[in-house]
């Protein structure tokens, strides 16, 4: 081989050597920046095996230690870094590091500071003694002290305006101080260092994410994408972004970009895609996926899940029951969650099957989440469907206490409770209960008759009978307490009489009594007019006629001796 031929391929193995050092080193400050400590041990450590002289990297290696959490090995590192090159400038802080972890604080501040008097012109040394104060929490304190941070990342700075590392690392220290404006003006710095480089834009794309200001999260995750399109951790930013914002169409489009363009592509994220697949009603495109992870992890078993709930949301309700219960024999117990019992519940009940079992299934998802309280009313439906009314009145019960009584929308859902109190007979107050209610229903939609009605049906059941107003007159004066409720159902029920025909009859019939037993003259007479209006039966407007021509006739030594009898309460009782 010629010297020619020797010397060229050396010049191209170091230029080779220096372009995969440059790619290390840039991928090593993307990892510490996104605080990926596995990663950046990983990259820095093959480092200072590449060039056992690099102290700016073993010293870099001791932070990513320190930011995992391992301290012991951080100092280890530390000590190695000063053995590298004892004799160097890089030595006095790699000594400076060694006292600090030591928890020898006002030596290692000595040193630090002979540190930056050696090193005032190298702009590694000076970034190495910041980011010191990155990563290191002192004994005693919760936290690093980023104010000494970034006081010496800003002298740092103030000496080289132009270091994309540095820049980076004040950039850091701001953000993790909670100041995200400075955090951001130092990574547009570095953004214009390095227009192509995707980390400081992705950087900016995480502090407007942090500060909430979306159209500038979205304008630099955008501007990340666009210089790498591959770019895992911005992809993944950005789906996270749209999911979280709920904005599912968004999210699920940006999960398969992700899976689809990611270098570096986990199996949650084809988890989260799968999930957002289902959101997103694709249930075909979810299974697909989920049959891919599985095959990857068996382990991940849990999300044939997904599977079943989309049979479920498409009517399969059979072969969804069928996952299910398979999945409940296999999975851990610590893999089933609230979702997973508000399925089965349901599918139990949809199958009709064991519907007190599905109906306990639901209740269970209630108990595991509290979030699924909405689960409340579809439980007491069912009770209420089944006739199972006093069950059926908890359950709305407690869905109320939650929904709240305040909407006119709920006057619907109040109406079943109302009736389910009602008939709920083992209660000694139900008709109390159940007039309170339909009262409530009467309040928030006015116009509509079916609140009064049943309001003056509950309220009804309180007056004396017939036969006890018959033994003792005097109890005829404690008659009436369904009048205001009647008198209202008859002004907005009035109007329809042929489709309100019964009820009205039944009003009027309680309102005539009413005002014949206080000798209202001015009430009864057009109140007997409308009764007749609505009463087909001969006999029966006879009877009316007969209590029209009584009133005011017989003036009873007793309260109100003569009057016609008292009409008996109306409903129908259930068990």
């Amino acid at each position: 081989m010629t010297n020619l031929l020797r010397k060229a391929l050396l010049l191209t193995a170091i230029t080779y050597a220096h372009f995969a050092s440059g790619q290390s080193r840039a991928d090593g400050l993307t990892a510490m920046q996104m605080e990926d400590w596995d990663k950046a041990i990983s990259i820095y450590t093959a480092l200072t095996k590449a060039d056992p002289a690099d102290q700016d990297a073993y010293l870099t290696l001791a932070n990513a230690y320190l930011g995992k959490g391992d301290k012991d090995k951080a100092l280890e590192v530390s000590k190695t870094a000063f053995n590298a090159k004892p004799d160097d400038q890089m030595a006095f802080v790699a000594n400076a590091k060694v006292l600090q972890l030591e928890g020898k604080s006002a030596e290692a501040s000595e040193q630090f500071e002979r540190a930056a008097k050696k090193g005032r012109k190298n702009i590694n040394v000076l970034r190495q003694i910041g980011e010191s104060f990155i990563y290191y929490i002192p004994p005693g304190s919760k936290r690093p002290d980023l104010t000494r941070a970034t006081e010496l990342l800003k002298n740092a700075v103030d000496y080289n305006s132009k270091d994309m590392q540095t820049l980076m690392a004040l950039g850091y220290a701001y953000k993790e101080q909670g100041n995200g404006g400075f955090a951001a003006t130092n990574y547009e710095m570095a953004e214009t260092l390095e227009p192509k480089n995707p980390l400081p834009k992705f950087m900016l794309a995480k502090v407007y994410r942090a500060a909430k200001i979306g159209d500038k999260f979205e304008t630099y995750i955008e501007k990340t994408l666009a210089v790498a399109p591959t770019f895992s951790a911005a992809l993944r930013s950005k789906a996270e972004y749209f999911f979280f914002a709920r904005k599912w169409e968004q999210a699920t489009q940006a999960y398969k970009d992700l899976v689809n363009k990611g270098a570096e592509v986990t199996i949650e994220d084809e988890m989260q895609l799968a999930n957002c697949l289902f959101i997103t009603h694709d249930c075909p495109a979810c299974s697909q996926m989920v049959d891919k992870i599985l095959k990857k992890d068996p382990s991940k078993n849990y999300l044939r899940r997904l599977k079943a709930y989309c049979d479920y949301e498409s009517g399969e309700y059979q072969r969804a029951l069928d996952i299910l219960n398979d999945y409940f024999k296999t999975a851990p117990q610590d893999k089933i969650i609230a979702s997973d019992y508000k399925y089965l519940g349901n599918l139990q009940i949809k199958t009709k099957g064991d519907t007190l079992a599905g109906l306990a299934n639901l209740k269970k998802s209630i108990q595991m989440d509290s979030a699924t309280w909405a689960l409340h009313l579809d439980i007491a439906k069912m009770y209420y469907s089944r006739r199972m009314n006093c069950e059926a009145a908890e359950e709305y019960l407690i869905y109320f206490d939650s929904a709240g009584m305040t909407e006119p929308k709920v006057a619907q859902d109040l109406y079943f409770l109302g009736l389910s109190q009602y008939f709920c007979t083992s209660d000694s107050l139900n008709y109390v209960k159940a007039e309170k209610t339909f009262a409530k229903v009467a309040e928030l939609v006015p116009s509509a008759s079916i609140g009064w009605l049943w309001a003056a049906k509950s309220s009804q059941k309180k007056d004396p009978t017939p036969e006890q107003i018959e033994a003792d007159p005097e109890l005829a004066k404690q008659y009436g307490n369904a009048r205001k409720y009647y008198e209202e159902y008859t002004k907005v029920a009035g109007d329809d009489k042929e489709k309100n025909q019964k009820d009205l009859n039944a009003a009027y019939q309680y309102l005539a009594y009413c005002y014949f037993v206080n000798n209202e003259a001015d009430k009864f007479f057009p109140t007997i007019d409308k009764w007749l209006d609505v009463e087909p039966n001969v006999d029966a407007q006879n009877s009316i006629m007969e209590m029209k021509n009584a009133f005011g006739k017989e003036v009873p030594e007793g309260a109100n001796q003569g009057a016609p009898t008292a009409p008996t309460s109306g409903g129908k009782g259930k068990n």
